[in-house]
């Protein structure tokens, strides 16, 4: 089979844009390594962008930001660079949209690679920040949005190392 290394990038890059953060099964599988090396990879800051997305101390959630594993599989990515050299302004650029103010609850299920009760739960403690809308009781419009800018400071919280 021959394969064209362009299709292969594209269908890489829009994936990042889809999901920016992976969870630690596909991490796992995408650099063909056990926990314990990606636990050591994590917290040696080798995989310099990883987030505990989970509620409270007790419950761990990792992902990380696929750029990264990318960049371990096939170096820098052009235009991007090496993501041990970004910003958290940066990293937050491309996991969350910056031409929006705010986000559907379901982007961010989508985006943080959890379930609806996680974002629900984030709101309730008050870490996410809900915009005041009316909201049809079910459809495509009855998801809420949250500040762009709450999900943004409670995810550099959760960075880890």
């Amino acid at each position: 089979m021959n394969i064209n290394p362009k299709a292969i990038t594209a269908t890489i890059r829009v994936n990042l844009l889809r999901r920016p953060l992976w969870r630690d099964s596909l991490v796992l599988e995408g650099l063909g390594i056990g926990r314990d090396k990606l636990d050591r990879m994590v917290d040696s800051g080798e995989l310099a962008w990883a987030f505990d997305v989970g509620m409270g101390k007790s419950v761990k959630e990792l992902r990380v930001l696929g750029h990264c594993v990318v960049e371990m599989q096939s170096g820098p990515i052009a235009g991007l660079g090496a993501t041990g050299n970004l910003e958290i302004k940066e990293v937050l650029g491309l996991i969350l949209p910056e031409t929006r103010e705010s986000l559907r609850a379901t982007d961010l299920q989508r985006v943080l690679w959890v379930n609806a009760d996680l974002i629900r739960d984030l709101a309730k403690s008050g870490a996410l920040k809900r915009l005041r809308e009316r909201l049809p009781k079910s459809g495509p419009n009855s998801s809420p949005h949250y500040t762009r800018a709450s999900v943004a400071a409670w995810l550099a919280k959760r960075k880890i190392v």
